[in-house]
């Protein structure tokens, strides 16, 4: 290994010309602050500071800085995003990349980390199991009202026709 390791830097001492020190410090304690109460992305920290009355160059400045020193990774917020969404529900792709797109994750990023996550999971036997728990909870439903509500139920989760109508006419079926 010739290749000798990058000196660490102090924030101080990668001040571009005219930000003021003392900005720097207040923001950074802000974003910090911030990604201690909720995982942000590197565009939704930017917003917040900047709701916070911080110039555009401090805010630029902190934003590289916390990525630098990993404390913000939007590849890494997108999968904890998608992960805890699956986690609580069943969601097709087209829902998962709204939420990512809404928390300020890249197009890019967000098709990278929603396929990669997607692979790990049988979507359509969650999506079934989802469904007869649905259902099981409604047991005097008509069947026609049953198919209805949940075939919503499974559209406002982002499934397409083909997977919805699949599912609904499957469990419902089961049940009699």
């Amino acid at each position: 290994m010739d290749e000798a390791l990058p000196e660490f830097v102090p924030l101080e001492e990668v001040l571009a010309e005219g930000v003021d020190r003392a900005a720097v410090g207040k923001a950074k304690s802000a974003a910090l602050r911030l990604l201690k109460a909720k995982d942000r992305t590197p565009v939704a920290l930017a917003e917040r500071l900047r709701k916070k009355e911080f110039d555009e160059a401090v805010v630029a400045h902190v934003i590289a800085r916390l990525e630098a020193v990993g404390l913000l990774d939007e590849r890494a917020t997108a999968g904890r995003l998608v992960r805890a969404e699956l986690r609580k529900s069943a969601a097709a792709e087209r829902l998962l990349r709204m939420k990512l797109r809404k928390a300020g994750v890249s197009d890019g990023v967000a098709s990278e980390v929603i396929a990669e996550e997607l692979k790990a999971v049988d979507l359509v036997a969650k999506v079934e199991a989802e469904a007869r728990r649905w259902l099981e909870r409604r047991p005097g439903l008509e069947t026609e009202v049953a198919k209805r509500r949940l075939a919503g139920r499974l559209a406002r989760r982002g499934f397409g026709g083909d997977v919805v109508w699949g599912v609904v006419d499957r469990v419902v079926g089961e049940r009699g």
